[in-house]
């Protein structure tokens, strides 16, 4: 007998929570703003949230896309060619232990760009990893004509709380150039490193460290004096920030830094002015409209349509997705923070891998609208056929 899946709904835009692809309590955000442009250096664009889907549980993903094992789970967002990108680790600075990140960008290092077949931690201190030569001052590789930077990873040790981003390819120090989403093969940065060796999906390792962090650490509260944009939160960021200055900053028309929660029907919200000047005591504004519980602000409504159920025993995969590359846009001010650790403070094997296949709106809904296993399985555990209850 055929199983039938419940109704779901196609939704791209995500609130902070949803928007969160979770593995092994290690977690990353997948944002696609306005593609910057300019010859200057801009702040971080702002959010832009979108919902990832579990591969495993859409049949109609393309048999290419890797599948969720052990401790690598596989997700597929929808994107828009020709937006930016960039990815939130924010999350992770709530986990009991440092976290070290290896990004592989259709295969290649952003930090590093050397190939990324086997993501492992390394660090730069001697010589160069990709023409095994003494480096000159300041891990200057003659040959490279560059600095080499210190790690191929970021890390909750080094990085700022609350800045545990990435969004872009490391350019030179404190620059990034945007991750651009482009048809053009040409303009992809593993395109023209490793060419046909490239892969259309991201993939995010996770190292922990050895120890747990301090409890002191345990906290991460994101201050004026840590951040440029001089806004302040507590752990997770929040659902949409108000993005009003050419730099990329954020703020309001009057200079106030701002943020907002808005609810299903776009008739509540909740706005938090925070500046350096009043950062210790927030001013708050509220629109009324019912009042606004606990968790009650969550996702902007976007698309949507209902699911047709679905034969899990048809064979699907069948679903052809657009290449997209990803290739080096504007300039936006990230430093890359050297690791304060050793690589013994590390552990040698990651705690989880994700993987994320991207694809346009239009084949993410065309993947959904046929239909979604549930691959939850019974509450009950191994007590699913043993009498239960009194």
């Amino acid at each position: 007998m055929s199983k039938k899946t419940p109704k779901t709904k196609v939704i791209f835009d995500a609130s902070s929570y949803d928007y969160q692809m979770r593995n092994n309590k290690l977690t990353c955000g997948f944002n696609t703003p306005e593609a910057l442009s300019g010859d200057g250096s801009f702040g971080l664009p702002p959010y832009a949230k979108r919902m990832p889907y579990l591969v495993d549980e859409y049949p109609a993903c393309p048999e290419k896309w890797m599948r969720s094992e052990g401790r690598t789970k596989s997700f597929f967002v929808p994107v828009e060619e020709g937006k930016g990108m960039w990815l939130d680790f924010n999350e992770c600075n709530n986990h009991t232990h440092n976290v070290a990140i290896v990004i592989s960008i259709q295969g290649i290092n952003p930090i590093t760009g050397l190939p990324c077949n086997d993501p492992q931690l390394e660090q730069y201190i001697d010589e160069c990893p990709k023409h095994k030569v003494k480096f000159g001052p300041d891990r200057y590789c003659k040959k490279c004509n560059f600095r080499w930077p210190k790690q191929n990873y970021i890390c909750t040790t080094a990085t700022p709380g609350g800045q545990f981003w990435i969004d872009g390819f490391k350019a030179a120090d404190g620059i990034v150039r945007q991750y651009i989403l482009t048809a053009e093969k040409m303009r992809g940065v593993a395109s023209n490193v490793i060419g046909k060796d490239r892969v259309y999906a991201i993939g995010i390792s996770f190292f922990l460290s050895k120890e747990k962090k301090p409890e002191s650490s345990m906290n991460i509260l994101r201050s004026c004096s840590s951040t440029p944009f001089g806004y302040l939160f507590t752990h997770s960021p929040p659902v949409e920030w108000n993005h009003t200055t050419s730099s990329g900053g954020f703020g309001d028309a009057n200079g106030n830094n701002i943020y907002k929660d808005i609810c299903e029907n776009k008739t509540e919200a909740t706005y938090s002015y925070l500046s350096c000047a009043n950062s210790s005591d927030t001013q708050k504004g509220i629109v009324k409209c019912g009042g606004i519980g606990k968790g009650g602000a969550r996702r902007i409504s976007s698309p949507s349509i209902d699911i047709k159920e679905f034969d899990c025993t048809r064979s699907l995969g069948n679903i052809r997705t657009k290449k997209l590359e990803v290739g080096a846009g504007a300039k936006i001010n990230q430093v890359i923070y050297d690791d304060t650790e050793g690589l013994d403070f590390w552990h040698n094997e990651p705690e989880a891998i994700t993987c994320i296949n991207y694809c346009s709106e239009k084949e993410c809904r065309a993947i959904i609208e046929q239909g979604r296993v549930d691959i939850k399985g019974n509450a009950e555990g191994f007590l699913q056929d043993v009498p239960v209850g009194n």
